[in-house]
C-alpha cells in the first residue's frame, strides 16, 4: 500500500522501547513510562518466556498509562527484538498513535488447538462484522504454535479480506507452553487477530530463501504435522541419504522440507523440521501441516544466506514510495539458533539501512505468517518458517480531503 499523492497527510505517532527487568511489573512500568509520551492507540507487545504470561506485565504497563483502553496485542517469543536491544530475556514494545485515523479492533477466540479452522474464522467473522462493511487495511495475527496452521491458514483464505501478517507465539525451543497477549489478557490455545480499519501505509516483506539438497522424496506415510516416510523408509534415514552424513542434533536448525504436490512444481510450502524422538527416532515433526502435498525436498539454511536476505531487505527500504517510520519483524527461531549471537545482525542492519526508522520490534516465532507482494498485489496468506517478515510503516496518514488534523 502506498501513499497517495498530492493528498493532505498527517505525521504517524509511533515509538518502541524494551525492558529486561526479569521482574514483570518493573519490566511493564519501564514499558509504560517509555510510552507515554506517545499516547498510543495500540501496543504490540513481544515478550520472553521467562515472564511466564504474568498478567502482571500488562497490568503495570496500563497502570504506568493510566488508561485501560489501549488495545494490545502480542507473544511470548524465543526472546525478543527491538531498535536498540536484542535479547533473550526481556520486552518489548511498540505503540502507536493515529490520532484517531485509525480503528483498532481485536477480537480472540480459545480451542486453536484441537480447532484451529473454526477458531480462526469465528474470530475473523466477528472482525469483519464490527467493521460494518469496510475493509481492514491489513490483519495482525497472533496464535498458540501448538495446532495445525495449515488449518489457520485454510480459514484465513475463506475470510480474510485484506493481507494477513504476524507470528505463531515461542518458548525459547522447550516446545512446552507459550503465550498470547490480548488487551489485559494472557491467554493460551487461542488465535488473536487485529484488524487495521484505516488509511495505513505499510509494505510486507517477506524474506524466506533456501539451499535444496538432494533428490525429491514422494511422502508414503504422514499425519497433519507429521511425516514418518518417505519413498518407504523412514524419514530421518532419507534425510540422511540426501545429505550424505548422520544426522546430529545441531542440525535440526538448518534442514527444512520443501513440499509440493509434483517434483516440479513451482509453488511449494517451506517447513522447518524437528525431531521428536532426536536424531536417532523415525519421524520428522513440522511446524505446519503438509496440507496437500505428496512430494519432499531436503533444504538447507546457511548462515550466510541469512545475513544475505537481510541486507537485501534493509536495501529495499531505499525503494519504499514513502517514508519508513517503523517496523514490526516476525522472524523465525530457527533463524536466531543458527545465527547465534550474530542474530542482532537481523536489526542492526534494518536500523543503518533506514535512518529514518526510529521504532522497530519484534520477536523470534515459531512461524511466520504473511503474503508475497506480486505485480498484481499481495497474494493470499501463507505459512512460512526460517522466514523473516517485516512490516514497514509509513510517517505519515492520508486525509480525506478537507478533514481537519486529529493528531493532538
Amino acid at each position: 500500500m502506498t501513499r497517495i499523492q498530492d493528498q493532505a497527510t498527517e505525521t504517524l505517532q509511533t515509538r518502541s522501547c524494551f525492558s529486561t527487568q526479569t521482574d514483570p511489573y518493573r519490566a511493564g512500568v519501564e514499558l509504560g513510562a517509555a510510552l507515554a509520551a506517545t499516547n498510543p492507540e495500540v501496543i504490540f507487545l513481544f515478550a520472553s518466556i521467562h515472564y511466564e504470561g504474568s498478567t502482571e506485565l500488562v497490568e503495570a504497563l496500563f497502570d504506568e498509562l493510566g488508561r485501560e483502553d489501549v488495545v494490545l496485542i502480542g507473544t511470548s517469543g524465543d526472546g525478543f527484538y527491538e531498535k536498540d536491544c536484542v535479547a533473550d530475556c526481556g520486552v518489548s514494545a511498540l505503540g502507536i498513535n493515529s490520532g484517531g485515523a485509525i480503528t483498532w479492533r481485536l477480537d480472540w477466540e480459545p480451542g486453536v488447538g484441537a480447532n484451529p479452522f473454526e477458531s480462526t474464522l469465528r474470530c475473523i467473522q466477528r472482525l469483519k462484522k464490527d467493521c460494518a462493511g469496510s475493509t481492514p487495511a491489513l490483519y495482525y495475527l497472533a496464535t498458540d504454535y501448538r495446532t495445525d496452521t495449515s488449518e489457520i491458514i485454510s480459514a484465513l483464505r475463506d475470510e480474510a479480506d485484506a493481507p494477513v501478517v504476524g507470528g505463531s507465539a515461542a518458548d525459547d525451543y522447550a516446545f512446552e507452553r507459550c503465550f498470547v497477549y490480548a488487551n489485559g489478557n494472557v491467554l493460551t490455545d487461542s488465535v488473536a487477530i487485529l484488524a487495521v480499519d484505516g488509511p495505513l501505509t505499510f509494505e510486507i516483506i517477506v524474506a524466506h530463501h533456501f539451499q535444496p539438497t538432494g533428490r525429491v522424496g514422494t511422502i508414503t506415510q504422514n499425519d497433519a504435522t507429521a511425516i514418518h516416510e518417505v519413498d518407504g523408509v523412514p524419514a530421518l534415514d532419507f534425510i540422511e541419504r540426501q545429505l550424505g552424513k548422520p544426522l546430529y542434533a545441531v542440525d535440526e536448525v538448518v534442514l527444512t522440507f520443501k513440499l509440493t504436490r509434483e517434483p516440479g512444481d513451482t509453488k511449494h510450502l517451506i517447513r522447518s523440521l524437528r525431531f521428536p524422538d532426536g536424531p536417532s527416532g523415525n519421524s520428522v515433526e513440522l511446524f505446519g501441516g503438509i496440507e496437500d502435498c505428496k512430494h519432499a525436498q531436503v533444504c538447507m539454511v546457511p548462515p550466510e544466506q541469512i545475513v544475505g536476505e537481510i541486507q537485501q531487505v534493509a536495501q529495499a527500504l531505499h525503494t519504499l514510495p514513502f517514508t519508513p517510520a517503523a517496523a514490526l519483524a516476525v522472524s523465525c527461531a530457527g533463524r536466531k539458533w543458527v545465527l547465534g549471537d550474530s542474530i542482532a545482525r537481523e536489526v542492526a542492519d534494518l536500523v543503518k539501512g533506514a535512518p529514518s526508522l526510529t521504532a522497530l520490534a519484534g520477536f523470534p516465532s515459531y512461524g511466520e505468517f504473511g503474503p508475497v507482494r506480486g505485480g498484481d498485489g499481495y497474494s493470499n496468506t501463507s505459512y512460512h518458517n526460517m522466514t523473516f517478515i517485516l512490516i514497514v510503516l509509513g510517517d505519515s496518514i492520508p486525509l480525506a480531503p478537507g478533514a481537519d488534523p486529529r493528531l493532538g
